[in-house]
Parts: C-alpha cells; structure tokens; sequence
C-alpha cells in the first residue's frame, strides 16, 4: 500500500472510533431517557389512577365528584318541587278564602 492509502485508512479509522463513541454516548443518553420517561409514566399512572390498594387517583376522585353532583341535582329538583308545589298550595288557598 502506497503511504496515501495508509494515511487515507488511517483518517477513516480515526473517523469511525470517533462515531463510535459519539454513538455510545448517545445510546447512553436515551436508554436515561427512557428511564426517567418510564418512572414519569408510573408516576402520572399512580396519581390518576391511584395504587388500587387504598390509595385513589384523581380519576377516582373525579367520578366520586360527578356522582355526588348528580345527587345533588336531584335532590336539589326535589326541594324546588316541594316549593313550588307549597308556594301553589299558598296561593290557591289565598284565592279560594
């Protein structure tokens, strides 16, 4: 081999250790990632689930809420049907004396 090929060989070689661990340290940097994203997800799942052992998450939370407001709503048409019907009952014995 002529001394421009050795130095040619020798260029690419220096080059490809180069990518090698530019490489490496990138596959390091997301194999991270993945982790802190993974431990972000249990973390999210935990607080919008709950742990299923006692422990509610938000949503849980959330539809408890939704339900006590659908309760409410009855009960609050309850009560102002019974207004009305005594507010009726007033009047009427005031038209009928």
């Amino acid at each position: 081999m002529t001394d421009q090929t050795q130095t040619r060989l020798a260029d690419i070689e220096r080059t490809n250790e180069r990518i090698i661990v530019l490489l490496e340290h990138l596959t390091e940097k997301v194999e991270s990632r993945i982790e802190t994203t993974d431990a972000w997800r249990e973390r999210t799942d935990l607080i919008l689930m709950g742990d299923g052992n006692g422990r509610k998450g938000h949503n849980v939370r959330i539809d408890r809420i939704e339900q006590t407001l659908e309760r409410q709503k009855w009960l609050t048409r309850a009560l102002m049907s019974g207004v009305a019907l005594v507010l009726v009952k007033a009047v009427l014995d005031l038209i009928v004396k």
